[in-house]
């Protein structure tokens, strides 16, 4: 049986893979430079296929589908990728969807308050 305490230190113990293995996706993906974190999220909407947003969603539905298989079979066949790298694979892309959205909301609220803010003067 599982205690709280166990619990909370698994959620530590999986964030921190998570946040390792996405600085080292990221920089593959992205660059090294950090400065378009979410620049393979974001080519999905410059090629014409779905919103940023949608190409989050299709991953995530992936790897959703990939759990599923897991819990039907009781086995993943793609040896390279556990069960865990699945979740940790969510959690990621979930604070990827995140932050691009969060990001995207201030840039739209800054633009938001400067045109009123040009308006009154």
């Amino acid at each position: 049986m599982i205690t709280r305490d166990n619990l909370i230190k698994t959620h530590e113990e999986i964030c921190k893979e998570g946040r390792e293995l996405m600085y080292k996706k990221n920089a593959d993906y992205a660059g090294n430079d950090g400065l378009e974190p979410f620049a393979n999220f974001t080519r999905v909407e410059a090629m014409g296929i779905c919103t940023t947003e949608q190409g989050f969603l299709v991953r995530m539905t992936d790897k959703m589908s990939r759990l599923s298989s897991f819990v039907e079979c009781g086995k993943l066949s793609v040896e390279n990728e556990s069960f865990k790298d699945t979740i940790v694979d969510i959690i990621n892309y979930s604070v990827l969807m995140y932050s691009y959205i969060d990001a995207k909301t201030k840039v739209k609220s800054k633009v938001k308050k400067s045109k009123v803010k040009n308006k009154v003067q």
